[in-house]
């Protein structure tokens, strides 16, 4: 045998032994026994995570998750001891948590003051959903692509991008008549945008539902991580009254500016009840919350656990901003809930209650 035949030999024996040793990739869930399960101790009333959950049962395709959320609703009720409580959701459920620290943050249904019509103070039109806005799922064509939706308009039988938001500010959808009420604050209706639906209250005590009807698709960009890039925040300080009180000091024609950085801009329906997430149901203040649905399936009844948050919440959203371990926690309509909100920002462990 040659020493460069030998050596050939060697290298290819050196790398099957390199494969065979490799470990595998770490999925992002990771399975929990009953040990390992925090309390589950409760600290909101019992009665929110009922209507929760009895609103999420008819989304279900599946007759063991219905089962499976309603079970959960019979320990709670039933055993009260915290080591027999676990034991019952570790037998009852597939107990996953994220592997990775959670994020956590709030939402909230923002109030704002409004007209139907505008003048010279109400200017700022929240429009309605474009009719030449298309929405295309590559996963309905292919079920391998694992392509995200793609949003645009159709030209010449062709998908082309939308308008960013600076364009549609600038004019871009005027004249079509898609305006569906005016605010007075650029601020109050970007915040809007970036919460997805919330109330325009008018003159005669009129509470308007603006629901998420959609977005132009467009990249979206967090503006307090351009605050803090561009050193007019520092790190950490990035909340939602701190972002109001940077963006109010500024020129209009500067604020305009930064708003314009994120792309992404909302259209909005009109609608009664209360705000409406993804998943198509009605949300519960305190108990549902916008996840990842690659990470977390829509629908999913998990355990929060983080410095001021134990409590039993259903996934019953989605958000642009909202990707891997990160949840988003709806926490109501109204200036407090904005404050709480704004303020929300912790660590802590997302568990995955998954029917067996």
């Amino acid at each position: 045998m040659t020493a460069a035949r030998a050596a050939l030999m060697f290298g290819c024996a050196l790398l099957a032994a390199c494969a065979a040793l490799r470990i595998a990739p770490r999925g992002p869930l990771v399975s929990v026994r009953a040990g390992q399960l925090p309390p589950l101790q409760e600290d909101l009333d019992p009665g929110s995570l009922r209507n929760a959950i009895e609103r999420t049962v008819p989304t279900y395709t599946r007759a063991a998750d219905a089962a499976a959320a309603r079970r959960l609703l019979e320990i709670l009720d039933t055993v009260t001891d915290p080591e027999a409580r676990r034991s019952a959701v570790a037998r009852a459920f597939r107990v996953m948590r994220v592997r990775r620290s959670l994020l956590l943050t709030g939402y909230y249904e923002p109030e704002l003051d409004g007209r139907l019509s505008p003048d010279e103070t109400y200017r700022f039109p929240l429009y309605a959903r474009p009719p030449d806005l298309v929405s295309v799922d590559p996963a309905r064509l292919d079920p391998g692509c694992p392509c995200r939706p793609v949003v645009g308009r159709l030209v010449d039988g062709h998908l082309r991008p939308f308008p960013t938001r600076a364009e549609i500010e600038a004019g871009a959808l005027a004249g079509r008549g898609l305006e569906l009420g005016w605010a007075a604050d650029p601020i109050d209706v970007f915040l809007l945008h970036v919460q997805g639906s919330g109330l325009l209250l008018l003159p005669d005590g009129t509470r308007l539902g603006m629901r998420y009807a959609g977005t132009n698709g467009r990249p979206y960009r967090s503006l307090g991580q351009t605050l803090v890039a561009r050193g007019l925040l520092p790190s950490g300080r990035a909340t939602l009254p701190d972002i109001r009180r940077v963006l109010q000091a500024m020129p209009p024609d500067e604020e305009q500016a930064l708003l314009a950085t994120n792309e992404r801009y909302t259209f909005f329906r009109l609608a009664e009840g209360g705000a409406v997430g993804s998943l198509g149901v009605e949300l519960t203040p305190g108990r549902s919350v916008a996840t990842d649905p690659r990470l977390v399936p829509p629908g999913t009844v998990a355990y929060l656990a983080t410095p001021s948050v134990h409590r039993f919440v259903v996934s019953q959203d989605a958000g642009a901003a909202v990707q891997g371990a990160h949840a988003d926690l709806f926490l109501g309509s109204g200036p407090a809930a904005g404050e709480r909100a704004g303020a929300l920002r912790e660590h802590g462990t997302l568990y995955l209650l998954l029917a067996r």
